[in-house]
């Protein structure tokens, strides 16, 4: 039973030690996925409107077909 309870500290000991590695190896990769994500916000933030624009005159002209071809319809 000693032996039992002895590895299983040990056990505990080696998931704790490895967890705090964990811990210690993934707040970095965190921060900086962190960062990277913020930075693809504000490239999208500033690619929108160009892509609303582009989405508006695109309309536009599928309208302006729309309209040609509902004049060529008997």
């Amino acid at each position: 039973m000693k032996e039992l309870r002895g590895k299983v500290t040990e056990l505990r000991g080696e998931l704790d030690s490895f967890s705090t590695g964990v811990v210690a190896r993934l707040k970095p990769i965190r921060s900086e996925i962190d960062a990277l994500a913020g930075k693809l916000e504000a490239a999208l933030a500033t690619l929108r409107p160009e892509v609303e624009a582009f989405g508006g005159e695109l309309s536009k002209k599928i309208d302006a077909l729309d309209a040609a071809l509902a004049e060529l319809e008997p």
